[in-house]
């Protein structure tokens, strides 16, 4: 793909045309967009560009070039983060408190850069995308009849939820954040896609504020590892799920950020937190970035798909 000028042919697809920005603003970040582009084809580039138009404006506006910035940002901020990690063997924060404050209730922070590029980071970061992949694909069909009601709980960017009202038609979603600016931004999402009669949003921590009305599938992508203690967390969502009720239930192992709070080490410390709840495990999935570093040190996700 040649590094075009923005104003290339207007037949040109929305990740092309975000690309030249990538190129030419932060061209550290150029090759993964290409790389993506190569491992999961032109229905990916179809499926971005669409998500894209409908979130960010379908043609070159000012929220694009905001938007590849805060993504660009937002991987600087992992890099960062996972030296540091590398370096020390912890993770840099240990307050929850602290994160709180200093990430999800500053309106900078997350409106400018988190947001943003975790939103980008689930189609550019090849396994965020085969999470998200596996998740649409092969989970989804398998939950979705018994479905009716749905909880994401901490919705980051909405991606989750979005497609979980896309692939299950007849679902009641709510999202659960205690960032108004996360809650704020899936509301944009939802309602750009046409779906908000179906979804609503609450500023709840389950924990002090447990979740009364039982759903039938609860969703949590990549929260534990922003925890101090994830096993309640693990035990909240347990309790807010019906019996027979499912839960898809992700964490980020060995992967730095600057939110990132409790190292899991391995797949298995958060298979054993998740077991000892009482969920069952029908599916585990294992995604890793960075293949070529040694595996204590490889950022990797792993995801559960169990039941109640």
């Amino acid at each position: 793909m040649s590094k075009l000028s923005l104003k290339s042919d207007k037949n040109e697809s929305v990740f092309r045309k975000l690309y030249q920005i990538i190129v030419k603003k932060h061209p550290n970040y150029a090759s993964q967009w290409l790389n993506s582009l190569k491992e999961f084809g032109k229905d990916w580039e179809e499926e971005i560009s669409v998500n894209i138009s409908r979130v960010f404006g379908p043609d070159y506006n000012e929220r694009w070039d905001e938007v590849v910035t805060g993504y660009a940002e937002f991987c600087t901020e992992a890099l960062r983060a996972q030296v540091f990690f590398e370096k020390n063997g912890h993770y840099k924060a240990s307050s929850y408190s602290e994160v709180v404050k200093e990430c999800y209730h500053d309106a900078d922070y997350m409106k400018v850069r988190y947001l943003p590029g975790q939103y980008l980071s689930h189609y550019i970061w090849p396994h965020h995308q085969k999470m998200l992949r596996h998740f649409i694909r092969d989970l989804i069909p398998k939950v979705k009849n018994d479905v009716s009601l749905f909880y994401e709980v901490g919705v980051g960017c909405g991606m989750y939820s979005q497609r979980s009202l896309q692939m299950m038609p007849k679902a009641y979603g709510i999202g659960y954040d205690i960032s108004d600016y996360a809650l704020e931004f899936i509301l944009d999402v939802v309602k750009k896609h046409n779906l908000e009669d179906r979804y609503e949003t609450r500023n709840q921590d389950i924990l002090s504020n447990p979740i009364k009305r039982k759903a039938d599938f609860v969703i949590s992508q990549e929260v534990l590892e922003h925890l101090e203690d994830p096993q309640t967390f693990i035990n909240g969502l347990y309790n807010a799920t019906r019996q027979g009720g499912w839960g898809y239930i992700t964490a980020a192992i060995n992967a730095g950020h600057t939110d990132h709070i409790y190292l899991y080490q391995t797949p298995e410390e958060v298979r054993v937190q998740i077991e000892k709840v009482g969920w069952l495990i029908y599916d585990e999935q294992i995604e890793s970035n960075y293949l070529e570093k040694p595996i204590e040190i490889r950022p990797t996700i792993v995801g559960y798909l169990v039941r109640k």
